[in-house]
């Protein structure tokens, strides 16, 4: 007998019948027995409590899932804590029981929003972080700008927006950010306002009366030792399926500098083993080849067998280390090498110092800056140039003695 088909609590009432489908339900999606456990305990618990509030399993689309936590609240009782009905309620409405989460847009901003979601997904090519960050932005925007977010005032306040308007809500917006996230906030700005502009809600283009910030100096970029990017990477547990997670991660990042975002977007087809290389799928739909470097490759082999099954239709390479097992997320890249400098005995850094490593290492190779910015995938050089001022006396040697400056006769 398989470790789900065995069931911890005894089921009766409303959602006995489906105590077997959702426990091969959870460990599908790797919670352990114990956690498989604990969740038919919960539903055991609620099934009885439904029946008690003659209900069916049904309602459980409405308020009564609130109820059932706010008694369980009441009661004190222990599975409050660590579980949640959110499986369990993913659960039904796949199998047809709940109908699927569905509503449209609750104002006419909102629904401008999510058409600008999508022009920025299919027309700008943006990724989700980027389409998250000018989303936020242009919310803020339409708040500080203070139209009823609803009815045709709001249309009507779009449509007369004018330069000075303009001005004004950006200013006001830009006193609720810290001065390094100013910039990023008047770049979302300019984005929406081209937005309305082509989707012609303004009267006339407005982009160019957001201000620029103040160039602010760049720091320089951080340098990794490679005795401690050695010590960072030996200090994960091979004997683990996180370990052999954490390790090719870190190995993608020191070899190649990838971004948190290219790691996460790593499909099981985007490796070439036939041919030794792999596609790293970058910023703005840009999509690259690489060489499948030996330690690497073997690295994410290593991984690839200690790994538990992936969930259906999951073809990400790196998963989420506890249940439910998930694509890995962005965030838990820089969370995975603060614990791995945190066992190696070493100052803290982050992906993006494996990164600024990379490009370090090729200058001092006396490869170009066209050649690093290819292979760390920069759109603009002058985000390459900084790896000069991180490392002038590599350049020195390309220095030219100024007229009369040698020694006088």
């Amino acid at each position: 007998m398989r470790d789900h088909d065995h069931v911890g609590a005894q089921v009766s009432g409303l959602l006995a019948d489906r105590a077997p489908g959702f426990a091969a339900y959870l460990a599908g999606r790797g919670y352990a027995k114990s956690s498989v456990d604990h969740h038919l305990y919960l539903i055991a618990d609620l099934s009885a409590w439904l029946a008690g509030q003659g209900l069916d399993a049904g309602d459980l689309a409405g308020p009564t899932a609130d109820r059932f936590w706010d008694d369980l609240h009441a009661r004190g009782s222990y599975l409050v804590k660590g579980t949640s009905l959110k499986p369990l309620l993913d659960y039904l409405r796949g199998i047809g029981v709940l109908p699927e989460q569905v509503g449209g847009p609750a104002s006419v901003a909102d629904a401008l929003l999510h058409e600008y979601e999508r022009y920025l997904r299919a027309e700008r090519g943006a990724g989700e972080v980027t389409a998250g960050h000018y989303l936020r932005h242009a919310h803020e925007f339409l708040d500080v700008a203070g139209w009823p977010q609803d009815g045709p005032e709001f249309g009507a306040g779009l449509a007369a927006l004018d330069g000075a308007q303009v001005l004004d809500i950006v200013s006001r917006q830009v006193a609720r950010h810290r001065l390094p996230s100013v910039g990023a906030a008047l770049t979302g700005d300019r984005a929406f306002l081209r937005f309305l502009e082509h989707s012609r809600r303004t009267a006339r283009p407005l982009s160019a009366a957001v201000p620029r910030a103040a160039r602010q100096p760049s720091r320089l970029p951080v340098q990794v030792d490679p005795a401690v990017a050695a010590a960072i990477v030996a200090s994960c547990d091979r004997s683990t399926e996180g370990g052999c997670r954490d390790r090719a991660v870190l190995l993608l990042l020191h070899r190649y500098g990838l971004r948190p975002v290219e790691v996460t977007r790593l499909n099981l087809a985007d490796l070439r083993w036939r041919a030794g290389e792999f596609v790293v799928h970058g910023k703005g739909g840009r999509v690259d080849v690489l060489p499948l470097v030996r330690d690497a490759g073997e690295a994410i082999v290593e991984y690839l067998q200690a790994r538990r099954p992936a969930p259906p239709g999951v073809t990400a390479v790196f998963l989420s280390a506890r249940a439910p097992v998930q694509p890995m997320l962005k965030s838990s890249v820089g969370a995975l090498v603060g614990r791995a400098c945190a066992r190696a005995g070493v100052p803290r850094i982050g992906p993006r110092a494996f990164r600024h490593a990379v490009g370090h290492d090729l200058l001092k190779e006396g490869a170009s800056l066209v050649e690093i910015r290819d292979v760390l995938r920069h759109r603009d050089i002058e985000t390459t140039s900084a790896y000069t001022r991180a490392d002038v006396s590599s350049l020195r040697p390309l220095a030219r003695p100024w007229p009369g400056s040698g020694p006088r006769g």
